[in-house]
Formats: structure tokens, sequence, C-alpha cells
């Protein structure tokens, strides 16, 4: 269930609540053991126009639910979110540029491997990526993340990525990235990656 608003702000400013609640189950973050063991995500919004070609997205959100090792136990999930859009109106299909960022903590209920008894594991991850349009066919692109192992301490990952980006028409693209990561345990892993995307059907509205 999601219910969204979108609240008073200064003028200028548009600034949107949303409150969501989920089935308790949610990959290897959430665990429900009972029915009642929901989970819940609230997110607020703010948007600007800087200029005519430049906007800012800026957003925080927080996450509750219970985790597998019982009712009992939480997870919280605390985050920061950002954007940054530069879309020049007359150029915007040869040249614009998106940055996006993305903090994440997390403080998570478990039983200490030692005594057994309760401790709360706390751990951060983040990403930055950027985009940058070239010319009306490719673009090019970077990301960073690094994370802790959130059942874990003291145990980190992180990768680099580099992207390229083909656009054969505005009804497609194809899109390549490499991935190298280096995860806590010494290992490093090498990955390449193929997208390839194409629209059907009516033209839609152009979005910003």
């Amino acid at each position: 269930m999601s219910v969204t608003r979108i609240l008073p702000a200064p003028k200028g400013i548009f600034l949107e609540g949303t409150a969501q609640v989920y089935r308790g189950d949610s990959a290897n973050v959430f665990t429900a053991t009972g029915r009642k063991d929901v989970s819940y995500v609230g997110h607020l919004r703010g948007y600007r126009d800087l200029s005519e070609s430049t906007n800012v997205d800026l957003g925080f959100s927080y996450a509750f639910g219970h985790n597998d090792v019982g009712s009992a136990f939480h997870t919280q999930l605390y985050g920061l979110d950002a954007t940054l859009r530069w879309k020049p109106l007359r150029r915007s299909i040869y040249h614009h540029f998106l940055a996006r960022t993305e903090l994440v903590w997390s403080h998570r209920d478990q039983l200490s491997a030692a005594l057994l008894l309760p401790e709360t594991q706390r751990a951060f991850g983040f990403y930055t990526s950027g985009e940058y349009r070239l010319n009306r066919r490719w673009t090019v692109g970077a990301r960073y993340d690094r994370s802790d192992r959130a059942r874990q301490a003291n145990l980190t990952d992180s990768g680099f990525s580099a992207l390229l980006t083909y656009w054969p028409s505005e009804f497609s693209q194809v899109r390549g990235q490499y991935r190298f990561a280096r995860y806590a345990e010494k290992q490093d892993a090498n990955e390449l990656r193929f997208q390839f995307l194409f629209v059907l059907g009516a033209h839609g509205a152009h979005p910003f």
C-alpha cells in the first residue's frame, strides 16, 4: 500500500512525501517470520529548477522491517539521494549531463557471534555516477560504489564501472559496461555487460 502527497513548500520548490507498507519479505534485507511482520518505507523528495537547463533533485528515505533472526530483531535503513541534471533546451539531443549519488546507513539487530547476545551491526554504503552526452549518438559514463557488509563487521566491497552508450535512433540504444569489483576477501572480479533497448508503438512525450 502506498500513499503520496504533495507538501507545502517555499515558492520554486516541489516537495513530495511517500509512505508505503510492504509484505515483510524483501530479498536478504527484510524477513517476515509471522503474517504481521510487515515492512515500512518513507521517502521525502524535493525538486528545484536552478536555471532553464539545470535542476536538482534531493531525497531522504527511511525503511523499517524485521530480519531473519526473528520477529524481535529489526533492520533500519536511512538513505540520502541526490540527482543533478544539465540539459540545455536547444541542444539537449547533442549535449547533456546527469550526476547521481546515494548514501545508505544500515542498523541491523542480530546476535553476536561469540556470546550470542543482542547487538546492532552498523554498515554504510554509497554509489556515485555520472553520464555525459558527447553528441547525438554517443554517451559516456562512470560509476563508483562502496559498501560495508550488513551482517559482518569490518568487511567492505567496492567497484568501479565504465559505460558507453550508442543511440542508433531515439527509439533504441546499445549499451556496454565494464565493471571491476574488489571484495573484502581480497578477491577481484572483472565483468562485461551488454544491453540493447528499443521502443515499439506510439511515440511518447519527450521527457526532460
